[in-house]
């Protein structure tokens, strides 16, 4: 992938995704809190669905829903579970019609994390307390990014991340999600030859 293109792809692929690990329970959520320079806010991360394809690889449906003002409700395909694969998402901002678009990366693309430059064990407090590890990532430019990881936060094992963009910190979790994207996206095809 071209430098140049980096920033935008991460920009589809929500950190706790990329940073984390795929642990696929159809109905588990987690909750983080999302400070960026525009406030703080909830993001709610559920799989609320699964479906077997032909060929026998699984297709998640991953909500993330952002509690702003417009509510606005992100919802990423993922394909597969070692190595999950980002097929589309879609965007749904009230009172418009939901877009999906393809997106085509690897949720944990080496390439879009950034260089591993540090890890260490850690313990951490609040509502996953316990052992944890602590990762550094450094990308090509800016501030390195600071991933806390810890099995006891469902669905990506993600306590926190901290980039230049934001800092996600993991504050409840639950089962029950049910999906909430309520009509049919307008779906942006793939370009030809891709």
């Amino acid at each position: 992938m071209d430098p140049s293109r980096r920033a935008e792809a991460r920009a589809l692929v929500p950190a706790p995704l990329l940073y984390g690990q795929f642990q696929p329970v159809v109905g588990q959520w987690v909750e983080y809190e999302l400070t960026t320079r525009q406030g703080a806010f909830r993001v709610r991360v559920a799989l609320v669905g699964e479906t077997v394809r032909e060929d026998g690889t699984s297709l998640y449906q991953v909500e993330l829903d952002h509690e702003t003002t417009p509510r606005m409700l992100v919802v990423v395909w993922l394909v597969g579970v070692n190595r999950p694969f980002v097929e589309r998402l879609a965007v749904s901002v009230a009172p418009h019609a939901p877009i999906s678009i393809p997106v085509d990366l690897e949720a944990d693309s080496p390439e879009l994390r950034g260089e591993l430059k540090g890890e260490k064990d850690i313990s951490v407090r609040g509502p996953f307390a316990g052992k944890a590890r602590e990762r550094t990532f450094q990308r090509e430019r800016g501030k390195p990014v600071v991933v806390v990881d810890t099995s006891r936060v469902p669905l990506v094992g993600v306590a926190s991340v901290v980039t230049e963009e934001g800092a996600w910190v993991a504050r409840a979790s639950g089962t029950g999600a049910r999906p909430s994207l309520d009509t049919v996206p307008i779906a942006i095809p793939r370009l030809p030859g891709q």
